[in-house]
């Protein structure tokens, strides 16, 4: 266990963002005059973004929502939106044992907004964000990408995420998985590497 390269997820993963789209989704709801139970909207969005927004008591269309759930949340971001409490030390911590982090989110352009303002941009090698167009995870295209662009061997690689779609993309790619799940949501998948607080990949890496 030799991981030169750690390339994160980042929403559930280095952000509690968790909770930030839980209210995103409970306000676009009180907007439109509907509640809904906080524990309900977080489990469906532990699954995604779409499948809460698709089985919460929206009327309107998912392209349409999709849209507004992005405006809501990039606002609220901004305002309650958290790091992870160890996320600091562990990347700092694999940057002194000569190692690289890199990140891979979904999200857009506010990552690298809350990244300066919780001062860790300095910590990664490169992003990957929504806006380079790449396949969605599981895909394992832009693992591909990134490995392409900076030379990396795929056995120094460990993609580290909080859901399967995560690890499953690390091992579509080639590398390595770490499932970082707190929670327990994921109990039954089958991953290389399982963790419940980021610092235990200091075992790993």
């Amino acid at each position: 266990m030799n991981y030169k390269h750690l390339i994160y997820d980042f929403d559930g993963t280095l952000s509690n963002t968790y909770p930030c789209f839980t209210e995103t989704v409970l306000q676009m709801l009180r907007s439109r005059g509907l509640e809904a139970d906080y524990k309900t909207v977080y489990d469906l969005l532990k699954v995604s973004v779409g499948h809460a927004l698709k089985n919460s008591a929206f009327t309107e269309d998912y392209s349409v929502l999709r849209k507004e759930f992005h405006v809501v949340h990039d606002e609220l971001a901004l305002k309650i939106q958290e790091l992870y409490p160890e996320a600091e030390e562990i990347l700092r911590y694999a940057m002194a044992q000569g190692h690289k982090n890199y990140l891979y989110t979904h999200s857009g352009k506010i990552v690298k907004i809350l990244l300066e303002k919780w001062g860790i941009a300095d910590c990664f090698e490169d992003i990957i964000d929504s806006t380079m167009s790449f396949p969605t995870k599981p895909a394992p295209d832009a693992l591909n990408w990134l490995c392409e662009k900076h030379g990396l061997d795929k056995n120094d690689c460990i993609m580290i995420g909080d859901r399967d779609i995560d690890t499953d993309c690390g091992r579509n790619a080639g590398m390595k998985g770490c499932l970082f799940d707190p929670e327990h949501y994921y109990d039954d998948s089958d991953v290389d590497y399982r963790i419940d607080n980021l610092l235990q990949l200091k075992n790993i890496i």
